[in-house]
């Protein structure tokens, strides 16, 4: 993941738009099966990406690199939860 801010956002965006794109395809593939489910799934990306960017604009602690580093970290761990629960929902 990039070290600059702007990038990072940007990063955020696609990750959040891809984890959106595999639940719209899920519902589009499996009509009327578990679609509250995958609605869910995409309520979270979006919470996830507000609450991000929220803290991204909100570090003002110097050094600001080890915070940074920090919520990288957690958000790719918290998307791949999320995909996680996508790829749970179509084993099922």
């Amino acid at each position: 993941m990039p070290e600059n801010l702007r990038t990072f956002k940007k990063d955020i965006d696609y990750l959040i738009d891809e984890v959106i794109s595999d639940c719209c395809t899920f519902i589009y593939i499996n009509p009327n099966k578990k679609e509250e489910e995958a609605m869910e799934v995409i309520n979270q990306a979006i919470a996830l990406r507000d609450e991000m960017f929220e803290r991204l604009n909100k570090i003002h602690q110097k050094p600001a690199r080890p915070h940074f580093k920090a919520l990288k970290e957690e958000f790719l761990k918290r998307v791949d939860d999320l995909f996680e629960k996508i790829s749970e929902l179509a084993k099922q």
